[in-house]
């Protein structure tokens, strides 16, 4: 019984990952795919009609003791920081902009959605990853920001900007 079940998951799972890179198919069963389970489905974007020809750099900036806002830093100082943490770095921006998309009637600036976004793992990884970094030494918080940057000369695009979080051990 436990080996059938395992398998039926399994099957799942592929099925799922290989349609909703499909374009017609995807939107579909990504909109009907619980948000807990959207961070366990892959994204491909290596091949038409998508590919992908964005960076997601995160960047950061620090609240200081005396009200002022830091300007904004990447996380990595190079931007491409190594292997797999770039991937999920963009694996985890790429599913905050689908949770901020999700649903027909979500509405980022409501209460409850910005609280569920808040604790979603991929916020939390992205926060984490930040708060992580060298800050400047009268900080008391931090906040991220996910920039798409390209080599065709275009401008960075802010996608998502955080809530500024209190840096622990800050003195108020």
């Amino acid at each position: 019984m436990i080996t059938v079940l395992t398998a039926a998951v399994l099957a799942s799972w592929l099925l799922v990952t290989v349609l909703v890179p499909m374009p017609l198919v995807g939107k579909v069963v990504g909109r009907a795919l619980p948000a807990c389970f959207a961070p366990l489905v892959p994204s491909w974007t290596f091949f038409a009609p998508r590919p992908a020809i964005d960076d997601r750099v995160l960047c950061y900036r620090d609240l200081l003791s005396n009200g002022e806002v830091s300007p904004l830093r990447a996380v990595w100082p190079d931007a491409r920081p190594p292997g797999r943490t770039r991937k999920a770095v963009g694996d985890a921006s790429a599913q905050l902009s689908t949770l901020l998309s999700a649903g027909p009637d979500a509405n980022p600036s409501d209460a409850g959605r910005k609280v569920e976004i808040m604790v979603s793992p991929p916020y939390l990884l992205l926060l984490a990853r930040c708060v992580a970094a060298r800050h400047d030494v009268t900080a008391v918080g931090v906040q991220f920001v996910v920039v798409l940057t390209n080599l065709r000369g275009d401008p960075p695009r802010v996608v998502f900007t955080s809530a500024m979080h209190r840096l622990d051990g800050a003195r108020p």
